[in-house]
């Protein structure tokens, strides 16, 4: 009886399964990446699509907002900015 006699069928088996499970690995995953591929193309399209209806919407003015090239009365805008000298200011939450 010699030293490798025996275990050397089922060694090559247990080998054979090993690389047919890892090829069946790399098939699955080449799937997943052609089904990601098939994906980004349709995503392509449909953001240049959206992109095309944004500067669409972009171009027509918003029928609720009032047109207006800056602020009707002026003295509103003194309500928004900031204090001019923050030491002379009393506001507690500023």
């Amino acid at each position: 009886m010699q030293v490798g006699d025996g275990g050397g069928d089922s060694a090559d088996l247990r080998g054979r399964h090993r690389i047919q499970a890892e090829l069946k690995k790399l098939e699955q995953e080449a799937r997943f990446l052609e089904e990601e591929l098939e994906e980004l193309d349709k995503a392509d399209k449909v953001s240049s699509a959206l992109q095309e209806f944004l500067i669409a919407m972009e171009r027509k003015a918003d029928p609720l907002l009032p047109v207006s090239a800056g602020p009707v009365n002026q003295s509103w805008d003194r309500w928004f900015e900031g204090p001019q000298d923050l030491r002379g200011c009393k506001c507690w939450f500023l």
